[in-house]
Formats: structure tokens, C-alpha cells, sequence
């Protein structure tokens, strides 16, 4: 390989710098963009967010294998990116259409009734034909969409291998994994502030202009910003998090009485999730019983178990306000709400029609709710588990990534650790299936160490849950509520005993409340095979003989391990320091600055022993298999972050050590970088291996595809 200078900031090479610096910030920039985005307008994307994930790591690693080929793929970006635009601006206009919803299109196992999305009529069907129709839409979506992104980044990953040639490769990677970093920083600002994806793709398209002069490529990228704004529906507001849109909530009128404004939905995503309800007494007492009966009354029934008992309260996922009005109406003066979407709070603040969160009982706390359990010293009368936002976008199609560790055995166990002596912890939440009454019912009781109770509202919505020290059973029977009885909720149900015990609880480690047993869903395998297999040509093609040297194999071997003890480390961070948009971008923001110091490390000092590396490599990731996050409970809340982390990225240092000794000694760059990426392609994959194992197994997994790299590494010459 011909020898690079040294010296970025030199003449022969300052005026490249940017050139790559641009590509790399605009290609994890336009990654992180189009996920969220893809996956906010076109819902079934929010339940396989590895797969436009997948995608572009597949496009860049594919882009980088061909740099030197005469076939110009860089030249193709914007038209793909406006195709891409195109598809997920469309998505809202066809929300609703009864011949193709693009924005709900459905994604079910033919062989079992059970799904989330549309089928149009809202009616159940058993046909397996029919089903299959929506299956197979769904799978045209999902592939579809999946090869779009492909060709697109494989455009990106193109450019930056032919810009890797222009410098050595660990300084090119250095400059690669900086830009990066910008790109993650700039994504994370914007969602900071609020911003709509239209200002996205102005800011991701705008640093572009400087490689495409063409008018075809030109005019792309214009008509990708045009359909941006042009479509882009207004009154339509961006979280951190969500997509959100306010209804009027209006019940129909009833006889003489007229229709009834309620309050407001709040629509997350196209699904309405939850709302700013009016449920003050003096205003339900004026309604007739149609229009009382379609209120949402479960917000009262914990008060109304307990006696309005309860004065000091914690609600956790506070939403809009809804159950804190009613701790209000029943009496309580010490009220802390956990919310983790400031929008959300903020419109409950603005649109409540109860205004709870203007009372001066009430403190607000925008932050993940099992994070705040770990650090609070407060003890209270009452903790409330409302409806999660999140939760009900959850399912067998599920993402991996799950927003929260709220429905866990441990968490109730940390909440429990809150009550006062005569507490009481209440649970409520939305299932479609006996089985995941069950889970929630066993989580709840192995969390406090005692069997729950169960009441219905007077509405009969629920079962609550009720639990704690405090929990006088009698007082709740001679409430007046309907009481949660096992045996008859079997008849209704349709299940046995034995079925019902066998049911295990969703813990830290198997944390999948809407998998009836641990495994992989044939949603997600059919989906992934699928994806996978029709890759494998273009991997072939792209590659040829490089797959089978032990460069190429090595390197790939790597970007699967490192893929899969990344996303593991994100995953177990949020149940120290939350799983917000703030401590994920963080956690990734501080692997990528991990990799940078490993990368100068080696530019420096040149070190050359890997098996000393893969050693301690092997050492840390045992350790944190072995290691229990719990322990650091009753530390500081800084101390517990501070050592977590370390404990959790300690393989990733080590990793990030063996990738910087071993690219420096790449002939081939660009291809070796993506054999890396197209190894985290099959990381990603790997993940789902959680499903079935529980997340610390992925260490294990990890573990084994480090052993094949280090036989592939001792192949290597110095």
C-alpha cells in the first residue's frame, strides 16, 4: 500500500479533509433521520426498526465493497433519497383509504389472528386467505422500502471508500468515525429542539448541494425538499419521540342532549394512545348514561378502592394529566408525575380541561419513569402505573429496542421499595390476550412478593391491580367495585389453571411483554430471512473473493460482535440512566468517541500484541454477563451511572482496540471497512436472539463470533 502523510492538517491533505468529513456526518445523519421518520408515518417500521436499520448499514458496507467499481452508484443518492421522501410523505394522505394504507399497512402471521394494524372493515377474520392478503402487502412494504435504502447508501458508501483512498486507513476511518459523531450531535440538537422533518431534510440536504451540480441529481434533491413541505400536514407537532396530533374528543349526542366536547385525543404515531379528558364529577353528573358510559372512568378506581386514602402520590407516565386529576379529585396534596415526553406534558399543561398540572400540588418531572425509580428517596401512599405511552404500540411485530423497563418483575420491585407502611402500589394496563393479563398479574406479584388484587371500574374497564402493605382487601370487596376473580375470567377467556401459572413474567433480562412465550415470532423471522436472503447475491457480487480471504472475514466477524455488544450496552444503559433520547444519543455518542481514542491510540503508539487484547476482550465481556446491574442500586445516582457504564463499554474499548491494530494493517480500505458494516448487518440480526434467550445471552453470542475473529486474526500478517 502506498504510504499517507501523517499530518492531517498538511497541504496535500487539508483540502480533502472535507470532502469526507461531509459524506460520513450526512451518512449517519440521513441513517438516523430516515428511521425516525420512516418509522413515525409508516407504522409498520415502528415495530421492525432493524430493519431500515439493516438497510442502511447493508448500502453503506455494499457501497464501500464497490469504490473502485466504474459504475457511478454516488450519482444516485438523491434520486433515491426523493423516492424515499416521496413514500413516507405520501403515507399520511393514504391513512385511512380503504384500498391501500400505506401508513397502516398490516404486517400479521397468516397463521395466527393476532395483529396490529388494519384490516379495513375492523372485523375479525379466521380466514386464512384473507390474512394472507395483508401479509403479503405488508411484506411488499417491508422489502420494498428495505432495497430502496439499499441502493440509496450504497451511494454514500460509494463516495466515502473512494475518499478513504486519498489517506491511510486508520486515519481515514478516524475522520470517518468524527463525522459521525458531528452527524449524531446535529441529529440529537434537532430533536432537542423540537424540529419538523422537512427542516430534516433541509439541513441534510443543504451540505449535499456541494457534490451535486447535475440538473437530474440537482433537481432530486429539490423535489425531495418540495414534497417535504408541500405534503407536509400542518398542525403537526414532533417530540423527541413521537409524531403527534390533537382531536377533539365529542361524544354523539344522546336525545335531547347535544354532542359533548370531552376533551382531546392525542394521536402518537396515527394511533390514538390517550387523550386531555374532563372527568370532573360536577360535569360527568350533567350527562346522560350513553354518553357517561363512553367516558373513561379507570382513572378513579384506585380512590375509589381505597377509600381516598392515599395523600402523597407518584404517577409514573403521567401523560397529558388524566390521573392526576383524579389523585386531585380525590383528595391528595403531594403529587409527582414522571412523564418522559416534555410535548406531552407541556400540551397537558395547555389543553387539560381540569388543568391538574397548574395546581401547586402538583410537581412534574420529565424523565424515564424506571430511571426516576431508581433514584428516588421519596416514599409514597400511592404509586400509580397508568397506560404507558409507549406500550401500546408494542406487540409480537414489537421493536427490539423497547422504549422502557416499566412492566418488569424488577421494576415493580423497585416501586414497591417507595410505599409508605400502609402504601399502595396500583397497576392498570391494556391487554389483548389473557396470556399478557397473566404476565403483567405474575410480573406485579413476584416484583412485591405477594399475590395482587384486581378491581374493575364502574365502567367494568381494568382489572387495576392493587398491591402493598397498606392494602386492606376487605375495604376494597366493600367498595362496591367488581372484584377481579381468576376463575371466572377463566370461563370468560377461555383458559386452565395450568395454562395461567405457566405464563412467566417479563423481567430485566426478558423484558418482551406482548411475546406469549420466549422465542422468535414468525413475523420477524420470515421478515429477516427474507430481507437477508435476497442479499446475499448483491454481497457475493460486491465482495467476489475478498469474503474469503481472512482479512475480509476477519473484519466482518468484528462489526457482528461489535454490532451486538453496542446495542446490548444502549439497551441495559436505560435502566440506569433511562431510556430517553438524551441518554441513548449519549451512550452511542460515547462509542463513537471510544472508537476515535482507540483509533488515535494506535496512529500513536502502533500497538501490535492481539491476543493480550482479545483476552481482556473476552474477560469483560464475561464479567458482564456474570455482573447484576441491581447492585448498584443503593449507590448514588452518579456513582451507579459512572460504574455501569463502565462496566457495560468495557468490551467495547477492547474491541474498538483489536478493529484499530487490525485495519491498519488492511490492504484494501474501503472494502475491509465494508465487510464491517455488512457484519453489523448480521449483529442486528443476532439481536433478536434475545427473544428467546434474554439479553445478557447476547454476550454469549458475542463471545463466540469474537473467538472466530481472533482465529481469524492470527491468519493475518503484520
Amino acid at each position: 500500500m502506498q504510504e499517507k502523510t501523517d499530518n492531517l492538517t498538511s497541504p496535500q491533505t487539508k483540502t480533502s479533509v472535507w470532502p469526507l468529513l461531509i459524506i460520513s456526518a450526512a451518512s449517519l445523519y440521513f441513517e438516523l433521520a430516515i428511521i425516525r421518520w420512516l418509522s413515525s408515518e409508516i407504522r409498520i417500521f415502528a415495530y421492525f426498526k432493524n430493519i431500515p436499520l439493516m438497510a442502511c448499514l447493508f448500502g453503506l458496507g455494499l457501497g464501500m465493497a464497490l469504490s473502485k467499481s466504474p459504475r457511478d452508484l454516488f450519482k444516485w443518492f438523491p434520486i433515491g433519497l426523493c423516492v424515499i421522501v416521496g413514500l413516507i410523505c405520501i403515507a399520511g394522505h393514504t391513512s385511512g383509504s380503504q384500498v391501500f394504507d400505506l401508513a397502516h399497512v398490516t404486517f400479521i402471521n397468516p397463521l395466527e389472528n393476532y395483529l396490529i394494524g388494519n384490516f379495513g372493515d375492523n372485523q375479525e377474520h379466521t380466514d386464512i386467505l384473507y390474512r394472507m392478503r395483508f401479509f403479503l402487502s405488508g411484506l411488499i412494504v417491508l422489502v420494498g422500502v428495505f432495497y430502496i435504502l439499499v441502493l440509496t447508501f450504497a451511494g454514500l458508501g460509494q463516495k466515502i471508500g473512494q475518499l478513504f483512498e486519498q489517506f491511510s486507513p486508520l486515519k481515514a476511518y478516524s475522520i470517518n468515525v468524527f463525522a459521525s459523531l458531528l452527524g449524531i450531535l446535529l441529529f440529537t440538537g434537532i430533536s432537542f429542539l423540537s424540529l419538523t422533518p422537512p427542516i430534516w431534510l433541509l439541513i441534510g440536504v443543504l451540505p449535499m448541494l456541494i457534490f451535486y451540480r447535475k440538473p437530474v441529481q440537482l433537481g432530486a434533491l429539490i423535489l425531495s425538499l418540495a414534497l417535504a413541505f408541500g405534503l407536509s400536514m400542518p398542525n403537526v407537532m414532533w417530540s423527541p419521540y413521537y409524531r403527534i396530533t390533537l382531536s377533539e374528543a365529542i361524544l354523539p349526542a344522546e336525545g335531547a342532549h347535544p354532542p359533548f366536547k370531552y376533551g382531546y385525543n392525542i394521536n402518537v404515531n396515527y394511533d390514538t394512545i390517550e387523550g386531555a379528558y374532563n372527568n370532573d364529577p360536577k360535569v360527568l353528573a350533567a350527562l346522560p348514561p350513553g354518553q357517561l358510559k363512553a367516558t373513561a372512568d379507570y382513572y378513579d378506581t384506585p380512590y375509589l378502592a381505597l377509600g381516598d386514602a392515599p395523600r402523597s402520590v407518584l404517577v409514573l407516565a403521567a401523560g397529558t394529566g388524566n390521573d392526576v386529576a383524579a389523585a386531585l379529585r380525590h383528595g391528595a396534596t403531594d403529587i409527582d408525575c414522571v412523564e418522559i415526553d416534555p410535548t406531552i406534558a407541556k400540551l397537558g399543561r395547555e389543553i387539560h380541561p381540569e388543568k391538574p398540572y397548574s395546581d401547586p400540588r402538583v410537581h412534574i418531572i420529565v424523565d424515564d419513569a424506571r430511571a426516576y425509580l431508581r433514584r428516588c428517596q421519596k416514599k409514597y401512599d400511592l404509586v400509580v402505573f397508568a397506560y404507558l405511552d409507549s406500550h401500546s404500540a408494542f406487540s409480537t411485530m414489537s421493536s427490539i429496542r423497547l422504549d422502557n423497563y416499566v412492566y418488569t418483575r424488577e421494576c415493580f420491585h423497585d416501586a414497591s421499595q417507595l410505599l409508605k407502611p400502609k402504601g399502595v402500589m396500583s397497576v392498570i394496563f391494556y391487554y389483548l390476550t389473557w396470556w399478557q393479563l397473566a404476565r403483567i398479574y405474575h410480573s406485579v406479584e413476584q416484583g412485591y412478593g405477594g399475590e395482587p388484587i384486581g378491581v374493575y371500574s364502574k365502567g367494568n374497564n381494568g382489572p387495576t391491580l392493587l398491591v402493598g402493605p397498606g392494602l386492606d382487601a376487605n375495604a376494597v370487596r366493600n367498595s362496591g367495585l367488581k372484584m377481579f376473580d381468576l376463575d371466572q375470567a377463566a370461563k370468560e377467556m377461555k383458559f386452565d389453571m395450568p395454562e395461567w401459572k405457566a405464563v412467566n413474567p417479563t423481567t430485566d433480562d426478558w423484558p418482551y411483554v406482548f411475546l406469549r412465550t420466549p422465542g422468535l415470532t414468525f413475523n420477524y423471522a420470515f421478515g429477516l430471512l427474507f430481507t437477508l436472503s435476497l442479499g446475499v447475491g448483491l454481497v457475493r457480487k460486491a465482495f467476489g473473493s475478498f469474503t474469503s480471504d481472512a482479512s475480509g472475514r476477519l473484519m466482518f466477524f468484528l462489526g457482528a460482535a461489535f454490532m451486538l455488544i453496542e446495542t446490548k450496552s444502549v439497551t441495559q444503559m436505560g435502566l440506569l440512566a433511562g431510556t430517553t433520547w438524551l441518554v441513548n444519543s449519549a451512550v452511542v455518542t460515547g462509542v463513537l468517541l471510544m472508537i476515535l481514542v482507540a483509533n488515535l491510540l494506535q496512529i500513536k503508539y502502533k500497538f501490535k500484541n492481539l491476543n493480550v487484547l482479545f483476552a481482556l476482550l473476552f474477560i469483560s465481556i464475561i464479567g458482564n454477563y456474570l455482573f447484576d446491574l441491581n447492585i448498584l442500586n443503593g449507590l448514588p445516582t452518579l456513582t451507579s451511572i459512572a460504574l455501569g457504564s463502565m462496566i457495560l463499554s468495557s468490551p467495547l474499548l477492547f474491541a474498538a482496540m483489536i478493529f484499530a491494530i487490525v485495519y491498519s494493517r488492511v490492504n484494501d480500505p474501503a472494502k475491509a471497512l465494508g465487510m464491517n458494516l455488512l457484519g453489523t448487518l448480521i449483529g442486528g440480526a443476532l439481536e433478536y436472539a434475545s427473544m428467546a434467550f434474554g439479553v445478557k445471552a447476547l454476550n454469549i453470542v458475542a463471545l463466540l463470533l469474537y473467538a472466530i475473529a481472533m482465529h481469524y486474526s492470527r491468519k493475518l500478517k503484520e
